[in-house]
């Protein structure tokens, strides 16, 4: 969301960043957006376009900052007692700095303006996109697995659990062509893919941060 800004470390801030998401998880119905989409002729989704690399951009940026917060709670819960959970701190700290990595903007007016200019901007985009939700929803359920892990071991959640990634991989190329070959018809259903994925995404992960929330506070 505009103006989102980063707090300081450790529980209190976990919770604000995990509350943000109200704010920054941008849902809509699919069906709702391709059928406005028609009825206005494409001006809705320019639209869509835009909120999809907006919601990307502030979902991707707000997770950096859940990892950065939950990591520096958990190592205050773990004061003392550190090397029980030395291994997991290890990679939760790789994975912190990938999820900051993948935090940097595509820019949601940037790529808007492209899509209006370009005739492959929407596709080149697209592109991008898929790319960038199955990299993060791979990242976050391997984040999401070592803190249950780590708050097992230090008796603070019951049994360590696993995340399961929620997005599939889906093959660019064959949602290509068919869009290519259906004259853009197919592109309807491209745009449906890309908003479920990521409102799947968004709802599968809210168990997973209230537990953090809960575990750490």
């Amino acid at each position: 969301m505009e103006g989102y800004q980063q707090t300081a470390p450790g529980a209190s801030a976990l919770a604000y960043h995990v509350g943000a998401r109200t704010s920054t998880d941008f849902i809509t119905e699919p069906g709702m957006a391709i059928l406005l989409s028609i009825v206005t002729c494409g001006i809705y989704g320019l639209y869509i376009i835009y909120k999809l690399v907006q919601r990307r951009d502030e979902h991707f940026r707000r997770m950096a900052s859940v990892a950065d917060s939950a990591i520096a709670a958990l190592r205050e819960k773990a004061r003392g007692r550190e090397e029980l959970i030395a291994p997991e701190l290890a990679q939760l700290e790789q994975v912190r700095m990938r999820m900051n990595t993948m935090a940097a903007e595509r820019g949601a007016a940037i790529w808007l303006l492209i899509c209006l200019l370009t005739g492959i901007g929407s596709l080149i985009l697209y592109y991008l996109l898929m790319q960038d939700y199955v990299q993060h929803d791979q990242t976050e359920a391997h984040f999401f697995t070592l803190m249950s892990g780590a708050l097992a071991k230090l008796g603070l959640s019951a049994q360590a659990s696993q995340a399961m990634p929620s997005v599939p991989q889906r093959e660019f190329v064959t949602f290509l062509l068919l869009s290519i070959v259906t004259c853009g018809i197919y592109g309807f259903y491209w745009m449906y893919v890309m908003i479920k994925d990521f409102n799947d995404h968004f709802m599968a992960q809210v168990a997973w941060e209230d537990f953090l929330v809960q575990a750490l506070g």
